[in-house]
């Protein structure tokens, strides 16, 4: 779809909104989508009205940023918030988000993967909550997502720049499942209008192509059909019990520079905005407006252990390159893939808490030229001798070529990685509410998170990696910057972590937001990787669908006359 057709919308008109509503549902991520998709297409009778509250705006294919200036336009800022892409930046960990319909599906890797049973026995998860009783809702998301590997992972250049490495060990590289289609080419199961992947490597950015399952091609839909309103544009704030039910506070944006308060009542709400503004909302509202919460709130939070990495200008073609949905571009004769298509897993013989996984990245288009630049500037660490001249030649291609994508340039020879393991989940989100702010916002504190020892493992692996392939190592600047050890994770979990009890967690196994006495408050529930209350070793958005689909499972039992146990 060109960025000038007209698309088709999910979004309800904002000035035909209820007063009230059975359900409203704050956030259209997993957590937020799979609920409302659940509840409104329930077999409930009355059937309930179900509202969705989204704070970003709609992005219909074809409509992604795909150039640096127009990604740089949509960074989400308090300038601009109704941006896509959002940064957060704290003393020792940055958090990268996405911000719209959908939510983070617009803009992550697609990967599909359940975490090993291990990760179920760690501390903080209910006895209730085990990879075996999570089976059947991982199963049930990964049939409406329709994850599968890609068809030809192991030709990808990347695919086997990763076995290089994994060869030395005697391991394989998985070819992991993802939430891509590589079939339909016409209306999905859903209705909604689709085409085959063609391997452009912009996941990341967002799929032009209409190839991505994001939450756009199936929940938002099925909850659509089912009469759910969904409203973009809608950051809430604070909540508050009101009328035997809830009433939710926020402000409406009719355009990045104009808004206006709003206020909406529900009998129940569900909080599915995402580990930091989920926490956000909970602290907001039991700081400043006296809602009762557990003192866990705000604890257990993780950066699933992420770390990034380069092995840069090796001596192997990698294929990274994205193009986006531009087939007339020279980078599809060096097609990527998907951003991340295999995982070589470390985690036979190895004790849980030092298992990790590294996964293949690629380059988005709208970040290549300044990738290359960047990249070209950093000296890193040669990890062997005797090619300086090759390497020098690749690093001339890249600056100056007409075009971004000579197969032989230094970036099309590079890897970037991602590594996840299991980090503690001791971080806190705190309510910091300077006298200079009306009502604050949340910070998140977590000294010395990257000096873990886990960290450093992964470092010396990735360095393993590069030298596999005869490449530069390039640490993550932010990590090595003046020896800070800063992290960045794009798979932010906990804040309102799952608990036996209200001293353990925020919220009971059912995502039931607990009160200061222990017990939970009616009607009001955390659905999204807030509830995560430790690292999975893995890509963490199958195990939300699996909490979300169980939830909203539970929900409909007891609205079916079968109540909570």
């Amino acid at each position: 779809m060109a960025k000038n057709q007209k698309p088709s919308m999910l979004s309800s008109d904002w000035e035909r909104r209820k007063p009230h509503y059975d359900f409203i549902i704050v956030g259209s991520g997993y957590g937020g989508a799979i609920t409302a998709a659940r509840l409104a297409t329930a077999n409930l009778n009355p059937k309930p009205s179900v509202c969705i509250l989204e704070r970003g705006r709609e992005w219909p294919v074809g409509t992604f940023p795909d150039s640096e200036s127009e990604y740089l336009n949509a960074l989400r800022t308090d300038m601009n918030p109704l941006g896509l892409y959002e940064v957060l930046n704290y003393p020792d960990i940055s958090v990268l988000k996405g911000s719209g319909l959908g939510g983070t599906s617009l803009v992550n890797a697609n990967v599909a993967i359940v975490p090993d049973p291990e990760a179920f026995e760690q501390s903080g998860w209910p006895v209730s909550l085990t990879h075996s009783s999570l089976a059947p809702y991982y199963d049930r998301a990964r049939g409406v997502l329709v994850a599968r590997p890609h068809p030809r992972a192991f030709d990808l250049k990347k695919v086997q720049a990763l076995e290089r490495r994994a060869s030395e060990l005697g391991a394989r590289v998985s070819a992991l499942d993802l939430a891509v289609n590589f079939e339909i080419h016409g209306p999905n199961s859903h209705g909604v209008a689709q085409a085959p992947c063609i391997d452009c490597g912009d996941c990341m950015t967002g799929c032009n192509v209409g190839a991505k399952n994001t939450l756009y091609m199936n929940y938002l839909p099925m909850a659509r059909k089912g009469g759910a309103e969904i409203h973009t544009q809608n950051r809430v704030d604070w909540i508050e019990k009101a009328g035997g039910g809830w009433r939710v506070h926020g402000r409406h944006y009719t355009s990045k520079a104009n808004s206006e308060e709003f206020a909406l009542a529900a009998r129940n709400i569900i909080l599915a905005a995402g580990s930091i503004n989920s926490t956000e909302i909970l602290l907001r509202s039991a700081n400043l407006y006296g809602l009762a919460v557990s003192p866990a709130l705000g604890t257990g939070f993780s950066g699933n252990g992420d770390f990034f990495a380069l092995a840069h200008n090796s001596d192997h073609q990698t294929d990274v390159l994205g193009f986006g949905n531009h087939p007339e571009s020279p980078g599809a004769k060096i097609p990527p893939g998907p951003s991340i298509v295999g995982a070589l897993r470390y985690n036979n013989g190895v004790p849980f808490h030092r298992q990790i996984t590294i996964e293949d990245l690629s380059f988005p288009r709208a970040s290549i030229r300044a990738a290359q630049l960047a990249f070209a500037a950093f000296r890193g660490e040669d990890t062997d001798t005797g090619d300086e001249k090759a390497e020098a030649q690749r690093i001339e291609r890249d600056l100056i070529q007409l075009t971004p994508y000579h197969p032989d340039g230094a970036l099309n020879h590079t890897m970037m990685y991602l590594a996840m393991g299991i980090d503690g989940a001791r971080g806190t989100i705190v309510f910091d509410q300077p006298w200079f702010e009306r009502d604050g916002r949340v910070q998140v504190a977590w000294d010395d998170v990257g000096r873990q020892p886990l960290f450093h493992q992964i470092n010396e692996e990735l360095r393993r990696h590069a030298r596999a392939l005869g490449a530069r190592f390039v640490e993550n600047p932010l990590w090595r910057f003046m020896n800070g050890r800063q992290l960045i994770t794009a798979h932010p979990i906990g804040g309102c972590p799952i608990g036996e009890d209200y001293l353990q967690g925020a919220v009971d196994e059912y995502g039931r937001v607990f009160s200061g006495d222990g017990s939970v408050h009616d009607g009001l529930f955390v659905a999204d990787g807030a509830l995560v209350p430790s690292a999975l070793g893995v890509n963490p958005f199958m195990t939300i669908c699996a909490l979300a689909e169980r939830i909203a499972e539970r929900k409909i039992q007891e609205l079916q006359g079968h109540p909570y146990p």
